[in-house]
Formats: structure tokens, C-alpha cells, sequence
């Protein structure tokens, strides 16, 4: 009987990934209000009350899935050697999340629903984690003063573009964003930061 019990196991935790991933791609492709219940258990093979014995609701499963998807996301620690070549390696991979997965549909979304409870703590967590690491590249440093509205401007400029505009961030975008607001004075065309080529 144990080893029925541990052979369950796996297939209960491989059936919980397969649910969220295909909830986030539902969501990215469909929307919210589209991506129901029905679809999502037909799209994972598997039938709605396996659903609700996880998830009491379709918002609670979803927002799981959106966490789910951001765990997976490798950090980016500051190397404290440049601000400016940290704050680009950050973005940078921001930038390459978002061109690699579709977290900008699913960002749509989630703010298409801010007033729902789930969706709402999920944009608060995401905002919070990216801040606080903005905030480690920042502190104790000369461009600690006016640090949050630098932030704002960095991560505005990204997301404006990704979620709001659908458009890509390009990294040399990126670069004259940070010279911008570092409150640099970037040449018509900047030369690579520290670390890249040609330096």
C-alpha cells in the first residue's frame, strides 16, 4: 500500500505543474474572462473537480499559476561593480522574460481584473520583489537620492512598452533609459557599459 501511495504521489504533482502551466498559457492566449474552468481541465486532460479539489476557484488557480510562472524565473543579483551595468543586466533579463514568455498578455490581463482580490495581491508581490531589487542596485550609492522615482522610471519605461504598448525594449532602449535616469549625459550613440564588448 506505501508504495501505491508513492507511486501517487509523482503523478499528483506532475498533474498540479500541468494544470498551472496550462492555466498561465490559457490566460495568455485567451483572457481571463475566456479561459474557464472547462477549458483549462480539457486542455490538461483532466476533469474540473480535480480542479476545485486544488483550487475553491478559477481566480485562485490562475493566480497560481502566475506565481508559479515568476518562481521559475532565475534572480539577477546586483554585482555592486556599476550601477549602471547592474541595473542593465537586470532589465536586460527583464526584457528577456518577457520576449521568452508571454507575460505581458497575462500582465494585460491581470490588470484587466486589479480589483479582484487574488489578482490584486499577485501585481502587489511582482511590484514589490522587482522594487526591492531596484532598490539593491540603488542604495548607498550617489543615485540613492530620489531613488523611487528612478525606479519608477525604469520600470514604467519597461512595462510601458511590454504591457501597455506591446512593443519590445530593445537593449540599447534600455541602456539610454538608465543613462536617463541616472541622470547621465548619454552620447547620440552610448558606448557599450563596462563588461560588453569594445570596453
Amino acid at each position: 500500500m506505501a508504495q501505491q501511495q508513492g507511486r501517487g504521489r509523482p503523478r499528483e504533482s506532475r498533474l498540479s505543474a500541468r494544470l498551472l502551466a496550462v492555466a498561465f498559457a490559457e490566460v495568455a492566449s485567451k483572457g481571463i474572462d475566456a479561459a474557464t474552468i472547462a477549458a483549462i481541465s480539457e486542455a490538461a486532460g483532466t476533469s474540473k473537480q480535480a480542479i476545485y479539489r486544488r483550487y475553491r476557484t478559477k481566480d485562485q488557480l490562475v493566480a497560481a499559476a502566475v506565481r508559479n510562472r515568476i518562481a521559475l524565473i532565475e534572480p539577477v543579483a546586483p554585482l555592486r561593480s556599476s550601477v549602471a551595468d547592474d541595473l542593465r543586466r537586470y532589465l536586460g533579463h527583464l526584457a528577456v522574460v518577457f520576449r521568452k514568455d508571454p507575460f505581458a498578455a497575462v500582465f494585460r490581463a491581470l490588470l484587466a481584473h486589479r480589483q479582484t482580490p487574488e489578482f490584486s495581491a499577485v501585481l502587489d508581490v511582482v511590484e514589490a520583489d522587482q522594487r526591492l531589487a531596484l532598490r539593491q542596485i540603488l542604495i548607498a550609492t550617489p543615485f540613492e537620492t530620489d531613488m523611487e522615482i528612478r525606479i519608477d522610471l525604469l520600470l514604467g519605461f519597461v512595462y510601458f512598452r511590454f504591457v501597455f504598448a506591446d512593443a519590445d525594449v530593445p537593449q540599447d532602449a534600455i541602456d539610454r533609459a538608465i543613462f536617463l535616469a541616472l541622470g547621465l549625459v548619454a552620447p547620440r550613440d552610448p558606448p557599450p557599459l563596462s563588461g560588453q564588448p569594445g570596453t
